[in-house]
Order: structure tokens, then sequence, then C-alpha cells
């Protein structure tokens, strides 16, 4: 009896010894299923934004009137006397309202530091995005995705088989190659891709003293960056300048980036600046040929577009051919008569002359008559 109860308690022990790593295996498998299930809600709850391209046009045109604005207030500030560039002047005429406008300025430069953080969230993500790519981690860890797995794999051992139309045709090239003659040019959609493919950027030339920019090329592809930056040194001599770039079909051009650094135009210190230079002065910052100086470069052309330097030269020597061939007055002296006179003398001298008073005399006298 006793040996048969030891028999029956060592059996039981064995079972629950069996039995004691599956429970732990359920409950595991458990737990881990109700950790992929709230990971799996919390995923699904979150919100997800979609950043359009007209957004980032609009927080990029924002920030590019702020920039405008904040140097028309820097101008400002120092056209009042409270500033010269990099010293601050204190206790001048104008300290109520430099004080003023120095605090209008620190608030500007806080509302454009929001907008680019703003745009910078939009092109980047917000907030959301980062709690989704730690949930998704998390779910990794946690090996949510093997059941995924599985059922992937299972549908794609198990394909489903659908009649194609288009397996009972012929080839195409059966019954048409006397069409593909060698004297018709055929162009396929896939000579459109590859290496030679061209691109679909639009570059720009840009002036960095004052932001302004014109075009290089209206289909250029990252290869052709290089070519499109020397040529932009080529056409805008004399002056720094730096290749930009936007995409040809879905941005526009406040939204062009630089080719050597990726910075958007927008947060370069001189964007948009010519639009502010006083029209009515001479500009510092242009392109010229090397050698010629600021002064040559801002002479007036009335209106023409090509200046004829030559025909100026040719102006200038006539005119002072003009003055070295004229000759000053000189004052007039009667008594130097050096005229020379050919032929009889009409008139009587001053000694011959007729008295009226007195007509009898030795001299010539005129016939008088009654």
């Amino acid at each position: 009896m006793l040996r048969r109860e030891k028999h029956v308690i060592f059996r039981s022990i064995s079972t629950a010894a069996l039995i004691a790593p599956l429970l732990l295996a359920m409950t595991a498998t458990a737990s881990a299923s109700a950790v992929c299930e709230r990971l799996n809600a919390r995923l699904a709850s979150l919100p997800r934004i979609v950043a359009s391209n007209a957004n980032v046009r609009d927080y990029t045109g924002a920030i590019s009137r702020q920039n405008l604005d904040l140097r028309q207030a820097r101008s400002d500030l120092r056209r009042m006397g409270c500033s010269s560039g990099s010293v601050i002047i204190v206790g001048g005429p104008n300290e109520d309202a430099c004080d003023s406008l120095s605090a209008e300025i620190s608030q500007m430069e806080m509302d454009l530091q929001t907008l680019k953080a703003r745009r910078q969230s939009l092109v980047t993500g917000s907030d959301s995005d980062v709690i989704r790519r730690r949930i998704e981690a998390a779910l990794a860890v946690n090996r949510c995705f093997d059941d995924q797995d599985e059922v992937l794999e299972a549908a794609i051992e198990e394909p489903e088989a659908h009649r194609n139309i288009l397996n009972g045709l012929p080839p195409i090239s059966d019954g048409y190659d006397d069409m593909r003659g060698s004297d018709t040019d055929f162009t396929t959609p896939h000579d459109n891709y590859g290496p030679g493919a061209t691109g679909s950027f639009r570059t720009l030339c840009v002036r960095t003293c004052d932001g302004s920019f014109f075009p290089i090329s209206s289909d250029a592809s990252p290869a052709d960056f290089q070519r499109d930056a020397e040529t932009c040194r080529q056409r805008c001599p004399g002056a720094e300048t730096a290749l930009y770039y936007h995409a040809l079909t879905t941005e526009e051009t406040d939204q062009m980036v630089s080719a050597a650094t990726g910075e958007p135009y927008a947060d370069l210190p001189s964007a948009f600046a010519y639009k502010t230079r006083d029209r009515s002065q001479n500009g510092q910052c242009g392109c010229r040929p090397l050698g010629q100086t600021a002064i040559q470069q801002s002479t007036p052309d009335n209106g023409k577009g090509v200046v004829d330097l030559r025909a100026t030269k040719k102006t200038q020597d006539t005119e002072a051919t003009q003055v070295k061939n004229t000759v000053a007055d000189r004052p007039y002296n009667p008594q130097d008569n050096k005229v020379r006179v050919v032929g009889p003398s009409f008139l009587p001298s001053q000694e011959t002359s007729i008295d009226l008073r007195h007509p009898a005399g030795p001299g010539y006298q005129q016939q008088q008559t009654n």
C-alpha cells in the first residue's frame, strides 16, 4: 500500500514537471500577445499627418517675408543712430525709440525661429512620428511581427492563379520587323531611364551679396550640378555666387536649396535683399568682368542693354581735339591794321576833305550846282 502511494506521488510530480514548462510558455505567449495588442492599439490611435508641399511653401514664404521685415528694422535702427553695426549706442537722442525698436527686433527674431522650427517639423515629421517609430521598435523587440510574417509566407506558398489574357497574344516582334527600319527612330518608355536619363531639377545661380538669382538649367540632374556651378561663375564674374536647385514640377523658386550644403534659400542672410535695395542709387553688388571697377560698372547706359566703350572713348578724343584747336580771342586794336589795299582810293584823305564852311581852298573842290 505504501509503495503504491509513493508511485502515485512520483507520477504526479513527474506530470507536474512536464506541464510546468508548457504552462510557463503559454503564460509567456499570452503575455507577449497582450503586449503586442496594446502596442498595436497605441500605434493605431496615433494621428498620421501628411505634410503637403503647399504647407511647406506657405512657411517658406512667411520666413522670407520675416527676413525682409527684420532686415528693414535693422536698417531703421542704424539710420536712427541706435547702432552702428556691432556697436550699440546708449544714451543717444532717440533712446526711447531705439529701445522700442530693439525690443521689436528681438520679437521678430523669436518669430523667425518659430517659423523655421514649424517648417522643419513639416519636412522631417512631427512628435507623433517619433512616437510611431518608438512603438514600431518595441513591436520588433517583442517579435510581434512574426505572426504577420507567417501569414505572408503562407500567402506566398499558395498564390492564387489568375488568368492573363495577354499570354495568348503573339510576341511584339512577330510580324512587326518591317516597321522598325533603320530610317525610323522609335523610343520606348524605358529609354528615358538609366544612367543617361535627364533629371527633373531646375538649377539657379544665386548672387550671395544681394540674393538675386537667374536660371541656369530647367531639366538638370545631380550629375549636372558641377557643370551648372561652373556656368554660374562664368555668367556672373567678379561676384560670389552659389548654385541652388528645386524640383521642377512640385516646388517653387522660393523653395530652392543649395546644391553644395542643402540649406534652403530662405535661410541665406541676403535672401531677397535685392527687393529692398534703393533703385535710385548705384548698387555696389553686381556681376562685372575682372578688372572693372564698381564706378565703371554703375555707369548709366541711357536705357540700352549694351554700353559701347569704344564710342565713349571716341567721343572723349573728339572733344579733346576741339578744345586743343580752339584759339583764344585777342583784343581789337584799330591801329594795328595789316590789311593790304589793292587798287585806287576813291575816298579823299583827311587832309583833302571838303570844308563846307570855307569851300575856297587849295584842295579839291566838289562841283556845286545852283
